[in-house]
């Protein structure tokens, strides 16, 4: 039964829940850890609106860039270094070694640093997030009826409402962020800027094109049902 479709299509768009297909792709939803639960309920509920906002206008100034544009490119890019500005005090921030972030299965992600298994731990800013069924979701009428209310919360930006819905319909879902390490980038950026300045556009281009490449990726459980009893004796 096809209960649900769509992802995230733009940053900070509607965060639909993606159905069957994607859940394939989604780690098995274990029973989180107190400090899990905290994460899953910290950083679902505080995207970076102002880092969302970033990564778009760095990504349009490099296109300007691309179409012979200096003058736009280095306006975005001043766009860029102040949302970066705002987000660094939004509160949504958060540190964590980069070896402990856990993409999904199947996310072709770019290799991590070597420094990153043993490096310390760094402020990383969610600019987007998107929830997916767990693994283990089998579409009775009543999860169906639950999922499909969830995703009309989410369509209105009701993140608790339907993540409420979904855990008195003992749902699993997990919620995986898009994270920019926030130091670099803003490092990344300011370069970019000083390139600019002294027309070295291809090498500044390199640099920002840097920074959208260190975005990195980590899942928690939003929802982890347990398994109950009876189901256990059954395997």
């Amino acid at each position: 039964m096809r209960i649900s479709t769509g992802i995230v299509a733009a940053l900070l768009g509607t965060t639909m829940l993606a159905g069957a297909v994607s859940a394939q792709q989604t780690p098995a939803a274990p029973a989180p850890t107190t400090q899990q639960k905290a994460e899953a309920a910290r950083d679902f509920m505080k995207l970076s609106a102002d880092g969302a906002v970033a990564f778009r206008t760095l990504h349009m100034a490099r296109l300007a860039i691309f179409e012979a544009d200096p003058v736009a490119a280095k306006k975005l890019l001043a766009d860029t270094r102040a949302a970066l500005a705002k987000a660094k005090v939004d509160s949504t921030a958060f540190v964590k070694a980069e070896a402990e972030l856990k993409a999904p299965k199947g996310m072709n992600v770019p290799a991590a640093a070597p420094a990153a298994a043993s490096g310390p731990a760094a402020a990383w800013l969610p600019i987007d997030g998107q929830l997916t069924l767990g693994e283990d979701f089998v579409a009775t009428p009543v999860k169906a009826a639950a999922v499909a209310e969830a995703n009309k919360h989410l369509e209105k930006g009701q993140r608790k409402e339907a993540i409420e819905k979904l855990k008195l319909a003992d749902v699993n879902v997990v919620f995986t962020m898009a994270l920019a390490p926030l130091d670099r980038t803003m490092a990344d950026v300011d370069m970019a800027a000083k390139l600019m300045d002294e027309g070295k556009y291809y090498e500044a281009n390199a640099v920002m094109k840097k920074a959208e490449d260190g975005v990195r990726y980590d899942s928690v459980a939003a929802i982890a049902v347990p398994q109950k009893a009876e189901e256990k004796k059954t395997q």
